[in-house]
């Protein structure tokens, strides 16, 4: 099989939020791994029009450039272009490996299942958030192979290395991602738990502090580029929760969590934090797995959960978290997902 292994490059306007720095670094993951950029070099262009044609040129340079019978791998979605992309890739006899970043047809239904099954199989292999997303794409019509990537790499330098665990009367939580009360509306029901084991630190943007008591046990610390936030949380474990409710993840955001990885749990774990997660989600395993952080069916239960955390089972927990934290600055997760689909395309 050709050596050539090859991806393109574009412009990623949102070059501080999950999105942009999940693709980010899929891509410096992937150069690490032998593949190379054949578009125009990587760009974060935040203007509308730097942004539209500096992808739009990019992609047809690099199909331009794509050689007959190299792998490509491209990330999912990359909207108007996608389908355009592998269609190249498959006249020129390639075979294309697809990264899922998101569902178009599950969380926001932006489009019907069955038209984003049928551009999905026209790839060899996609890879996955995990198996609980392979397992939904397979029932609902893929028919490409599949491989999972578990969870997603987060890479960053880390300045400040791991410390002792200090005294502490209470734990602190840390929630960051989007802080509207129409995403995340359960962040300003917290006080309402009457907890007597943990306080919780809030990062990102539209925080509404009015809807909030005097003497909340919620505190706004601000907002935070994705490559310098896992050095600026400050607490003891990492909230990954969805919706308006306390009780369960509830709505669309809760059924995409059964399939889907948050990123927020990379950052948080490449942060060295443990992760508090509903127990529902599909990651939940990964983190029950890997012994770093509790998973509850309820936001009710965390209060109860962590009086049962020993000094002993936190040093635990962070310590594995600090070793997965070392895999997900590496690459390590995308690297052994990509030799599985290159596996798979030698075995064809």
């Amino acid at each position: 099989m050709t050596e050539d292994k090859v991806f393109i490059s574009r412009n990623y306007k949102a070059r501080f939020s999950a999105a942009g720095k999940a693709k980010i670094d899929c891509e410096d993951a992937l150069v690490k791994n032998g593949f190379k950029n054949i578009g125009l070099p990587r760009a974060t262009y935040t203007s509308t029009l730097p942004n539209f044609f500096w992808t739009l040129f990019g992609t047809i340079l690099g199909l331009l450039r794509l050689k007959r019978h190299s792998v490509l791998v491209v990330q999912y979605p990359t909207k108007k272009y996608y389908d355009f992309i592998v269609q190249i890739a498959k006249l020129k006899h390639c075979k294309v490996i697809t990264i899922i970043h998101d569902l178009r047809s599950h969380r926001k239904q932006k489009m019907h299942v069955d038209k984003e099954m049928a551009s999905l199989n026209k790839n060899d292999v996609v890879i996955a958030h995990n198996s609980f997303m392979t397992a939904w794409l397979q029932d609902h019509g893929l028919t490409s192979k599949a491989v999972n990537l578990n969870i997603f790499d987060y890479l960053c330098e880390l300045k400040t290395s791991s410390t002792p665990i200090p005294p502490r009367d209470k734990f602190r939580l840390v929630f960051a991602g989007v802080l509207e009360k129409r995403k995340n509306g359960f962040l300003y029901s917290l006080d309402a738990l009457n907890a007597k084991s943990f306080t919780c630190n809030l990062y990102g943007i539209g925080f509404n502090a009015s809807e909030l008591p005097q003497d909340s046990i919620v505190t706004y610390k601000g907002v935070f580029p994705a490559d310098e936030i896992v050095d600026r949380v400050e607490g003891e474990f990492g909230i990954v929760w969805d919706g308006t409710s306390l009780d369960e993840c509830k709505g669309s955001f809760g059924e995409y969590l059964k399939i889907n990885n948050p990123h927020k749990t990379s950052m948080y774990l490449r942060a060295g934090l443990p992760i508090i997660i509903w127990d529902q989600a599909a990651i939940a395993k990964f983190i029950q797995d890997k012994n770093v952080g509790i998973a509850v069916a309820s936001l009710a239960q965390v209060d109860e959960a962590l009086q049962s955390v020993s000094d002993d089972d936190y040093r635990e927990m962070k310590k594995n978290a600090e070793s997965v934290s070392q895999q997900l600055g590496e690459g390590a997760f995308l690297t052994a997902a990509v030799e599985e689909a290159m596996s798979q395309l030698a075995s064809d």
